[in-house]
């Protein structure tokens, strides 16, 4: 299963973040290979956002960690260092590959935190 950690704040200043969210479940994929950890996330980010609201953001910066959890145990998978200011959201990308930035997406100001990370996501997973 696939969990995913929404924090306010950024990863520069550990202390500082503040818990947000958690969201879990899983995606399968059928007739193709399987997802990868930022597909899977945001088809669960897609079924979450459709089903419950979650808490906005306060400023402008915001981190999720992606992992792979098996009971107790999470395995890290894929962090994302987010800014969002003025519409627009982006991220670092941190994982086993090289780090990446995304491209910019764009978010309403009504947009939860769940919402902007999809939108994130949404602009880099091709279908």
């Amino acid at each position: 299963m696939l969990t995913i950690t929404i924090y306010d704040g950024e990863i520069v200043a550990p202390d500082s973040l503040v818990h947000l969210c958690d969201v879990e479940g899983s995606a399968e994929a059928y007739d193709r290979p399987p997802f990868t950890a930022l597909e899977e996330a945001l088809r669960v980010l897609e079924m979450c956002s459709d089903r419950y609201s979650t808490p906005h953001l306060s400023g402008t910066g915001f981190t999720v960690f992606i992992g792979n959890k098996e009971g107790l145990e999470v395995t890290p998978l894929v962090r994302l260092d987010g800014y969002a200011h003025n519409g627009y959201a982006s991220a670092g990308i941190v994982g086993a590959g090289p780090r990446f930035d995304t491209v910019p997406a764009k978010y309403a100001p009504d947009d939860d935190v769940v919402e902007i990370v999809r939108k994130i996501l949404a602009g880099q997973v091709t279908r």
